[in-house]
């Protein structure tokens, strides 16, 4: 029996099929940079490679590429979508729901598409990965592994911010964190190869990708994570902000930015992206730097390399 697992996240599609129960790969793929110009997917199977660069805008997109590269007949994983049994997903929110995996059905498909406003990068991804898996494979189960389960374990002084009780009561308003699957799976490796036992043993887990956050584990269980209410909060990311000073939204409501325009701002055209003004992606950042390109903003000024050291001062970035 063959599974396919996928996960669509904020500007990626990994997917990956399993022979059940032996659990061995059958093959497994990635498609990037969705929403940019220059989107590829790579597959690799029983040695063979499909690699092709197309114009992925979206993520239904993405699931079409996906799907031919499976079926392809020289380097495809499967020979018919009939050999698959069973689909998993990740799925990042879960809110308060769900503290473990569940079938998806009507009721779980209503809770993710509720907590879009809690995860507007993801859910709407992740929603879509399972929606056209459905038209795709009528009938397959399909199961949802959500990112915030993990973290149901935070204490209530990790999960409830300093604001009056009756925003959480009413509301939901609180920490629920997310890549919760990732930390989980590192720190159980972490803890193989390290030779202990998860009940004496502290841990930080660091998941740094276009999201990042930190986690830390203690027996096994999370106890406190940097992402919070939605993946916006914690570290700076590809597009999204991270930390900041609360006021700085009044600041900027106040000069005329309003909601939406805020919303965008923070979650999508923010982080690295922002900060650069050359991509969410690091690699091209990291070109960019060797290139010597540089984005000529009152935030950046060039700085001279070591041989062309004077004895007049740095100039200061900020």
């Amino acid at each position: 029996m063959k599974i396919l697992v996928i996960n669509c996240g904020s500007s990626s599609l990994k997917y990956e099929v399993y022979e059940m129960p032996s659990q061995q790969s059958m093959g497994k793929g990635l498609i990037e940079r969705i929403g940019l110009n220059d989107a590829r997917i790579a597959q690799e199977s029983r040695g063979k490679q499909f690699r092709k660069e197309c114009d992925i805008p979206d993520h239904s997109k993405a699931f079409e590429c996906m799907m031919e590269a499976l079926l392809d007949p020289e380097s495809g994983i499967l020979q018919s979508l009939a050999e698959i049994r069973g689909i998993g997903h990740r799925v990042v929110h879960g809110g308060e729901q769900y503290s473990q995996s569940v079938q998806i059905d009507s009721d779980v498909l209503a809770a993710i598409e509720a907590n879009i406003e809690l995860a507007p990068l993801h859910n709407p991804a992740n929603l879509t990965g399972i929606i056209e898996s459905q038209k795709v494979f009528p009938g397959i189960p399909q199961v949802a592994v959500f990112d915030t389960a993990f973290h149901q374990t935070l204490p209530p002084s990790a999960y409830l911010y300093g604001i009056p009780r009756d925003f959480y009561d009413k509301y939901r308003i609180r920490r629920y964190g997310f890549h919760g699957t990732s930390h989980r799976y590192v720190a159980g490796i972490a803890l193989k190869m390290m030779k202990r036992s998860k009940d004496n043993t502290n841990l930080i887990t660091c998941h740094l990708g276009n999201g990042a956050s930190i986690t830390a584990i203690q027996g096994g269980l999370s106890v406190d994570t940097s992402m919070g209410f939605t993946p916006l909060e914690g570290l700076m990311m590809g597009t999204r902000s991270g930390d900041l000073d609360p006021s700085i939204i009044f600041y900027l409501e106040e000069r005329g930015f309003d909601f939406h325009d805020l919303h965008s701002i923070l979650n999508k055209k923010s982080g690295l992206l922002g900060l650069s003004g050359i991509s969410s992606d690091l690699r091209d950042i990291e070109t960019a730097a060797e290139t010597g390109i540089r984005k000529h903003r009152k935030l950046w000024k060039l700085m001279p390399t070591a041989s062309e050291s004077t004895s007049e001062p740095m100039p200061q970035i900020w």
